[in-house]
């Protein structure tokens, strides 16, 4: 049969055209393959034992920190710190604390009668506090609170400015379990606002005691750890002191009220403002105070590790910042969710090598252009574990002014991708941020679920807190989380490759907008940070909690929640008197309420509602 050098030619066409498809398709396939390769060996190395945990204490952070830089040199990222440096370096507190042996408090009486308080038995400094002397007059300044929502003001009528004052920890009616009228805690009642409070009336030292609804026996009447309300210093030498102190104080020298009744201790003023919410504050005439703190923290210095790409075009000024930690707990003795497993390397590979192995590639990707219209910002973040401290560290010393800063995309724990689903969390606090997200997922194969909400918990969190939109990619808790089992052979390389292909898309989406996106704010303002929350102990499936209550996704070992019998697949309803709408309600009742205290648990199990009791404790450090 004869064939026309028609035909032939077609046919010719049709083989080259198999074949190119062909070859662009093995192409593809060599260029993922090269993809997940240096994804691979990035996680790899920051997940082994040689890198310790990456612990902030640890020669494994600097070996983890110096390869990070080589990455970010071999890519030509800008270092923009001091002598050519991408360290941006700051101290982070170890946990514990040195009391200088001048530390002391003494109080003189009306004759002349010294008492050297006792440290450790019947005084405590806090680090709360400022390092420091004081001596001055001794006022009696109640609970230390000015609120005008609840007409109730302990400074009202006198003068505290140079003097040694006495301030009773938490509220008025807080016996009820809700304070100032049977409402849930307010702010009144944290530490901050109050040494807030004294500090702009010049006090010159306080002396805290335990409120009595909270500690009623001299059982219950326990002085917190020096660093018990954490370890960022406030102006002013803070001590914490035993209630028999005071007692013994007020019982030579007892409190007036407005009707001439006589208060001669603090079980007394604390009935006297509850009954008709009237200050009692006071000069305690005659008695003196000299106080005394002095601290040596144990500390050491971390590095944020920052590079730049600039931008290109009119928005090139402007700043889109991309993170993730690239610390983590070490060999556990800080953290660890594995109590019975401290001194063993916790080597962090979702927590979060997997968020510091996104961020290295894409550095890689926006160095190999396109140019992007805007300047990146790429930052490995130090001090996360230890509460956002590096993170913190920035917004305050950033690299671009934060009025030009109009995005940050943050990377923590994307390492676990199940069910090709990731979390694309904080698209609520941007206008724009839905249809980008919704665009990302749209040219990749990847699917995300939408979190509106900015949720607390990691390095975005401080850029929210300054108006600036935030979105965090998360594939989840897992039951190996903050444990030695966190490591390199449990992750999904291929689910992180597809997070950030992902991501990249959400950089490129957000760097197209011609102007800087709209920040929306998703929950209301707390004036504690969450990392100072007491320990509950659960993780929650942030996606399908809402409205109806917080789906626990996993409970952590030996935590009050595992102790009150809360397990996985319980919906958390209601605490106390507050419904449960999301976790960020969660977040706001463990921020009023103090380790110690019990929260009374409705729950739904399945098609039953159950009640239990959880007592929260102090955040594991």
């Amino acid at each position: 049969m004869r064939i026309s050098s028609r035909c032939v030619l077609a046919v010719s066409l049709w083989q080259l055209a198999v074949l190119t498809t062909g070859s662009l398709l093995a192409a593809e396939e060599l260029n993922r393959n090269a993809i997940v390769s240096r994804v691979r060996s990035d996680l790899e190395f920051l997940a082994s034992d040689d890198q310790e945990g990456r612990g902030v204490e640890t020669k494994g952070i600097e070996r983890s920190a110096d390869r990070i830089i080589a990455e970010y040199e071999k890519f030509g990222l800008i270092p923009v710190l001091p002598q050519n440096s991408y360290r941006q370096s700051f101290e982070v507190p170890l946990g514990g604390v040195v009391i200088d042996d001048t530390t002391h408090v003494r109080l003189t009486a009306p004759d002349g009668t010294v008492h050297e308080l006792k440290l450790g038995d019947e005084f405590q400094p806090i680090r709360r506090g400022a390092n420091g002397e004081a001596r001055g007059e001794l006022v009696f300044l109640g609970y230390g609170i000015r609120s005008d929502e609840f007409q109730y003001d302990d400074f009202s009528n006198v003068d505290v400015a140079g003097k040694v004052v006495v301030v009773i920890r938490r509220e008025p009616q807080d016996y009820d379990g809700g304070a100032f009228l049977g409402k849930a805690t307010s702010p009144n009642a944290y530490i901050d606002r109050k040494l807030e409070l004294l500090t702009e009336a010049n006090a010159a030292a306080v002396l805290f005691v335990n409120d009595d609804s909270s500690s009623p026996t001299s059982e219950t009447d326990e002085l917190a750890t020096p660093s018990g309300f954490g370890n960022e210093g406030k102006s002013l030498p803070f001590v914490h002191v035993k209630q028999r102190i005071i007692d013994q104080v007020l019982s030579h020298t007892p409190l007036t009220t407005s009707n001439g009744k006589s208060l001669s201790s603090l079980k007394s003023v604390a009935k006297s403002i509850d009954a008709d919410l009237k200050p009692v504050s006071q000069a305690l005439t005659g008695w003196t105070a000299e106080v005394t703190t002095r601290f040596k923290a144990d500390a050491v210095t971390a590095h944020n590790l920052i590079g730049v790409i600039e931008g290109e075009g009119p928005h090139a000024s402007e700043a889109i910042v991309i993170g993730g930690h690239y610390d983590h707990i070490g060999y556990g003795k800080f953290g660890s969710n594995a109590r019975n497993r401290e001194g063993e390397i916790h080597n962090g590979a979702d927590d979060n090598a997997s968020g510091t192995a996104a961020v290295l590639e894409l550095a890689r990707r926006f160095s190999s252009g396109p140019k992007p219209k805007h300047r990146m910002v790429f930052i490995c973040f130090s001090g996360e574990e230890r509460g956002l401290i590096g993170s913190n560290y920035y917004v305050k010393h950033p690299v671009v002014p934060l009025a030009d800063t109009i995005t940050m995309v943050n990377f923590d724990m994307i390492g676990n991708l199940r069910n090709n689903l990731v979390e694309v969390c904080g698209v609520g606090t941007a206008a724009e941020f839905r249809e980008i997200a919704r665009h990302a997922d749209e040219v990749t194969p990847i699917n995300i679920r939408i979190v509106d909400d900015a949720l607390a918990g990691s390095d975005h969190l401080p850029f929210y807190q300054k108006d600036i939109p935030v979105m965090f990619c998360f594939t989840g808790m897992t039951s190996i989380y903050h444990t030695p089992d966190d490591d390199f052979e449990t992750l999904n390389i291929e689910g992180v490759v597809s997070v950030i292909d992902y991501s990249e898309q959400l950089l490129r989406g957000i760097d197209g907008l011609e102007k800087p996106p709209t920040f929306v704010s998703t929950r209301p303002r707390n004036r504690r940070a969450a990392g100072r929350a007491p320990l509950f102990g659960i993780q929650p499936d942030l996606a399908a909690s809402g409205a109806d209550g917080i789906l626990i996704q996993t409970v952590i070992s030996a935590s009050p929640a595992a102790a009150a019998g809360l397990q996985t697949g319980d919906i958390i309803t209601q605490i106390d008197d507050s419904t449960v709408t999301g976790y960020q309600s969660l977040i706001d009742i463990l921020i009023a309420s103090s380790p110690g205290d019990t929260l009374h648990v409705r729950f739904k199990r399945g098609s039953e509602v159950k009640e239990t009791q959880v007592t929260v404790a102090e955040p594991r450090r």
